[in-house]
This record gives C-alpha cells, sequence and structure tokens, in this order.
C-alpha cells in the first residue's frame, strides 16, 4: 500500500505534531509538486507552523514529492476547475487523484469534493483520521494517543462539523 498525501493532511499533522506518525506506516508516503508548493514553499512565505517540518520529511526521504506525468480529466470541464484540469478542485487535489491513480494507491484528501471524485474515478481515499488508525493498528500511539492526537489536530484549526466530530470519536473510542 502507497499513500498520497494532499496539503491538509500534511498541514494538520505537523501543526498537531504528528507528522512522525508517517514514520510508523511503512508504506510509501507520496505528495505532489503542488501539495509541496502550498503547504513547504507557500506555508513558509506566510510563515506557517510546520511548512520547515514537511520540508524536513521531504529531505529525509519519509516524505517523496513526485507529480503525475498526466493530469486526469472528466468528461466535461467543470466550472472552478483548477488551471489545466477539468477537476472541480485546487492545483494540488488534482494532483493527488491524479497520482494516485497513476500510482494505484491510496489518496489522503479531507476535502469532500476531492473524496467524491476519487471515488467516482475508483480510486480509494480516506482522511486525516485514517492516518491516526493506521499509526495506532501499527502500534505507533495507543487509543488514548490516537484521542489526544485527533483532538489536537481539531485545535489547530481542522475544520469537522459537529456530527463528523462526534462520529469520529465515537469511533476512536471503539479502537
Amino acid at each position: 500500500m502507497a499513500l498520497v498525501l494532499n496539503a491538509t493532511p500534511l498541514m494538520y499533522l505537523s501543526r498537531s505534531g504528528g507528522l512522525q506518525l508517517l514514520k510508523s506506516l511503512n508504506t510509501r508516503i507520496y505528495t505532489p509538486k503542488a501539495v509541496y508548493d502550498e503547504v513547504v514553499v507557500e506555508g513558509r512565505r506566510l510563515g506557517k507552523p510546520g511548512a520547515d517540518l514537511v520540508d524536513r520529511y521531504v529531505q529525509e526521504g519519509v516524505i517523496t514529492v513526485r507529480s503525475p506525468k498526466s493530469k486526469m480529466k472528466l468528461s466535461s470541464k467543470v466550472a472552478g476547475a483548477a488551471r489545466g484540469s477539468d477537476w472541480p478542485v485546487d492545483d494540488g487535489e488534482a494532483e493527488v487523484l491524479a497520482l494516485a491513480q497513476e500510482l494505484d494507491c491510496t489518496a489522503i484528501i479531507d476535502e469532500q469534493v476531492g473524496r467524491n471524485l476519487a471515488r467516482l474515478h475508483g480510486i480509494e481515499v480516506h482522511g486525516t483520521v485514517y492516518l491516526l488508525i493506521l499509526a495506532h493498528n501499527n502500534g505507533a500511539l495507543t487509543k488514548d494517543q490516537t484521542l489526544a492526537m485527533f483532538k489536537r489536530i481539531v485545535a489547530e484549526g481542522w475544520r469537522i462539523s459537529v456530527e463528523d466530530y462526534t462520529a469520529i470519536m465515537e469511533e476512536l473510542e471503539q479502537l
């Protein structure tokens, strides 16, 4: 199994002190160039926390920056699509979806539109919480640590509805 991470999981794991979990997953971790530019290059320019840490993980080879060979295309143009793409998502998500399809691996995207597009095109997709559960299942986190990490991610500003928060907490309580 390999994973292609979008910006949101990288940003919030790094800000919450959870990026080291990627090392425990024992799998290839990719992110496309557009996501790297958003998280690291633009993050540094704006003084965002976590940008340097993500870059260090790239330099150490924990995360591989790799762009897809080609852009994915939907059957028709969609208003609001990223430049050069028919996907109604930003450049980073479009590249995550294209790379996940190209490499036949799992996309890690939190935004609902990107997740829906992944499913529409037969791409396995999960979100940040999936990474916490994988780390727990690999023995890198206890149940209490998993719950605490989820709460830290939310405290860092990760947007989530009350309904989704409740459902995730219930799922994590069952670990």
